[in-house]
């Protein structure tokens, strides 16, 4: 039985604030939400440590 979410899961994620505000800040700044922000940076790493493996 697949349990996730159609558009994902939900996890806590616990960073300092100046990073928070520093994200939140850029995420604005691309007209996107904090999560797109978050998911996008995220999926940039993986795409960029697989093409290093």
């Amino acid at each position: 039985m697949n349990t996730q979410q159609p558009h994902g899961v939900t996890f806590t994620l616990r960073v300092p604030g100046p990073l928070q505000e520093k994200a939140k800040a850029l995420a604005k700044s691309e007209h996107l939400s904090l999560n797109s922000l978050i998911v996008r940076l995220i999926e940039r790493e993986i795409t960029q440590k697989g093409q290093q493996q």
